[in-house]
């Protein structure tokens, strides 16, 4: 199947030589954790009708010829949409396999982005969440790593319109079918593939943050949210408070100060580098030899390189399928990463390496309490979800809200400068075991059990 990226969402050159540091980018605002998708039912493929404007089955009219005659430049070869099939038809994204008569392959994916409810797709929007911003992001950030190998190849794209074309990366496999349905081996095959992908797409990126902001700039501003520093103060500390009175004073002048320092660290010009960001599991195709892509960039852009990494360390803090890994995967795939930078050139400081990543392993625990503290509140906090898809228990909101005071506490251990965190990760845990007695944390994936 396509790219799982278009799953619904509850509202993501040369590499052997060193390169000069670009000037540090605004970090991108992590996407929120996604619910499941039940999915579409399998449907046979359609003639296209070009006089369709309906968005339910149909793709909206002027799509597949558009399509055609922007495969026929890509290829230089005449190129015609035979018909198509629906494979996500709600949601931010529409989403469907054309299929071909003329191109070097036998289908290419189309992704549409969300039409108003006037049938019409809004370019102007300008909004974090809009239709057009996640559009736009994932245009940008295809076109910028189409020769990367580390994403599907990118083969164009309408703005009127309001879609991209992308490689067919064939039946749908990706990470997450690996770690919730399959076995150790192929499990560790597929994480080592993940840290590959993203260690490709990193040296992809080095010393090219003008180049991408010149691709972006074609689409407008990119929209950037409020920032980790922010957030702790106005919605984590309050929020504490419901859990237990006075809580909030745990976020004191030091553990702010803490804060503030990651962000210092996550603007370093020598680690910018482009970012998928939401690195969800099921956001790229894992191959049978373990090769990952990695796709849904809606909300990708230019951040700090480890930021990336921390996001394995952390466990997917905004994915659905949330597990913990077995001890010592983690030092492994960070060992993999650092060995494919330094294959490339980039040899790193240990301390500075370290450091860097410490700090975005917490920016991540940090942001996932933020978004996380009101969820674990409410009265269905303990509630374990069925996702009878996958046959797969999702983590409640409680254990995930424990899982990253767990995250915190470990970067804290880490390193010295994040110690007024690992003391408030303490209290805040203190709290949640008089406040939920039983809550632990989450199991390990499933296929390391097999």
């Amino acid at each position: 199947m396509i790219p799982p990226s278009s799953k619904a969402a509850s509202d993501q050159p040369d590499q052997s030589m060193p390169v000069e540091p670009v000037e540090p980018v605004e970090p991108v605002e992590p996407v929120e954790p996604v619910e499941p998708v039940e999915p579409v039912e399998p449907v046979e493929p359609v003639e296209p009708a070009p006089d369709q404007d309906s968005f339910g089955d149909h793709l909206p009219a002027g799509v597949a010829t558009r399509a055609a005659a922007l495969l026929s430049d890509h290829l230089g070869t005449p190129v015609r949409v035979t018909a198509y099939e629906p494979l996500r038809v709600d949601g931010h994204a529409h989403v469907a396999r054309l299929v071909l008569a003329g191109a070097a392959f036998p289908t290419a994916v189309v992704k549409v982005a969300h039409r108003g409810d006037d049938g019409e797709f809004d370019r102007a929007a300008t909004g974090f969440w809009s239709p057009a911003n996640r559009l736009w992001n994932e245009w940008a950030g295809l076109e910028f790593l189409s020769a990367s190998g580390a994403t599907p190849a990118f083969y164009g794209g309408d703005a009127e319109l309001g879609f991209i074309l992308l490689e067919d990366l064939g039946p749908e496999r990706s990470l997450a079918h690996v770690l919730v349905r399959e076995g150790v081996e192929q499990a560790r095959a597929g994480m080592a593939g993940y840290v590959d992908a993203l260690a490709g797409i990193h040296l992809a990126g080095f010393g090219r943050g003008e180049e991408y902001a010149r691709l972006r700039a074609r689409f407008g501003t990119h929209a950037a949210g409020d920032g980790l520093a922010h957030d702790v103060r106005t919605k984590l500390a309050p929020t504490l408070a419901e859990l237990e009175p006075g809580l909030a004073s745990a976020v004191d002048d030091d553990a702010l100060a803490a804060v503030d320092w990651i962000e210092e660290v996550l603007a370093a010009p020598s680690w910018q580098v482009y970012s998928p960001n939401d690195c969800c599991p099921d956001n790229n195709h894992v191959d049978e030899d373990g090769t990952v892509r990695l796709f849904d960039l809606e909300f990708g852009g230019f951040g700090h390189a480890l930021r990336d990494l921390a996001y394995v360390r952390t466990v997917m803090p905004t994915c659905w399928c949330v597990r913990r890994l077995p001890d010592g995967l983690s030092e492994v795939l960070v060992d993999r990463y650092r060995q494919r930078l330094a294959e490339a050139g980039r040899d790193v400081d240990d301390a500075e390496f370290a450091t860097a990543l410490d700090a975005c392993q917490a920016y991540w625990a940090l942001w996932a309490l933020i978004w996380m503290v009101s969820q674990a509140l409410t009265a269905d906090g303990a509630e374990r979800r069925r996702y009878d898809e996958w046959e797969f228990d999702l983590g409640s909101h409680r254990e995930l809200f424990v899982l990253r005071l767990d995250n915190l506490a470990d970067a804290a251990r880490r390193q010295p400068r994040l110690a007024a965190l690992g003391d408030l990760a303490g209290t805040v845990r203190a709290a949640t075991r008089r406040a939920w007695p039983g809550v632990g944390l989450v199991p390990i994936y499933p296929a390391f059990g097999r």
